[in-house]
């Protein structure tokens, strides 16, 4: 193991150097400006004087290397915005971030496993048809569209749950986040909900057509336990790399669920960035989520080991 975390952490080095160099070319080849959207800043002031103060006229090459040199150390400059430095800007709407995603894909997890082992021990039953009709409904169904459709129902027609913002103006604490969050949660955990179980339904059909199940039956345990103690855990090590890759989609889904719910964390920060071309905030969030895809990467490879002895941690 110890072995295999030293080789995958020198792996990790070129892929953060890949990783600065696209963010920063990416956003460096967009057309327009800070100027070009913020009237202020670009008419009533001297734009090339900010752009000096700025560091924007400065040479292509060393812009990148004075970015890279400070973003090695997650200092990712200061807002255009309002002057704050980004790396503030991201750890104050992080724990948003965290809870919604979190939360969203401990939904997934617990929905998906039920569905799949269920559909899969009961196959060609009519609940077996009702999860596969509610899988190809979640993997078909556009976010934006499922989101407006939640707010309409149970945000306006029922009024059941808030649809905005993380807490309610007259109230406050855990209940009333709660309330807040299962929406948007909800909404952000179908499509993976439907993904997992669709790959954990084909991987427990496989291992329960295995002579090793068929061996652990014949000796007469239990159905739970043949199901849970050797099918399940098998059948999870297929899906162990969907989970990991869950971590970026789930905060590449954020932006437009936060942005729907007016959620206050770094999805919602990074479209407001967007849209007021501030580049540094954009660019402290395209490397702060491409280091998400990472160790969700990384992460997934350990827990293979951990879900079956079998697998070799290999280079």
């Amino acid at each position: 193991m110890t072995g295999f975390l030293l080789r995958r952490f020198r792996q990790v080095v070129p892929q953060l150097l890949i990783l600065f160099t696209i963010s920063f070319a990416i956003i460096h080849l967009t057309p327009g400006s800070t100027g070009a959207v913020n009237p202020e800043a670009g008419v009533t002031q001297n734009l090339v004087l900010l752009q000096e103060q700025l560091g924007l006229d400065r040479p292509l090459h060393v812009k990148y290397a004075d970015w890279l040199w400070h973003a090695v150390q997650l200092d990712f400059g200061n807002s255009f915005d309002d002057g704050r430095p980004v790396i503030d800007k991201i750890l104050e709407r992080l724990p948003a971030t965290l809870l919604l995603t979190g939360t969203a894909l401990l939904l997934s997890i617990l929905i998906s496993v039920v569905l799949a082992v269920v559909s899969s021990v009961y196959r060609n039953s009519w609940f077996d048809y009702a999860a596969t009709v509610f899988s190809f409904f979640g993997l078909s169904i556009p976010a934006f569209w499922a989101a407006i459709l939640a707010i309409i129902v149970f945000g306006v027609q029922l009024d059941l749950l808030p649809v905005q913002g993380m807490n309610s103006i007259d109230q406050d604490g855990a209940a009333d986040t709660l309330r807040h969050l299962i929406l948007p949660a909800g909404v952000l955990a179908l499509e993976g909900t439907a993904a997992l179980t669709r790959y954990l339904r084909s991987s427990m059909i496989e291992v329960l057509q295995e002579d090793y199940v068929r061996t652990a039956r014949a000796k007469g345990l239990s159905e739970r336990r043949v199901v849970l103690s050797h099918a399940f855990r098998n059948a999870l090590v297929s899906s162990v790399t969907i989970l990991g890759l869950r971590l970026p989609i789930l905060v590449g889904g954020a932006v437009l669920i936060e942005t729907v719910f007016a959620w206050p964390g770094i999805g919602r920060l990074g479209f407001e960035a967007v849209s007021t071309r501030d580049y540094p905030v954009v660019m402290g969030l395209l490397v702060f989520t491409g280091i998400i895809t990472i160790v969700g990467n990384l992460l997934a490879d350990i827990t293979y080991s951990l879900v079956d002895p079998r697998v070799k941690l290999s280079g």
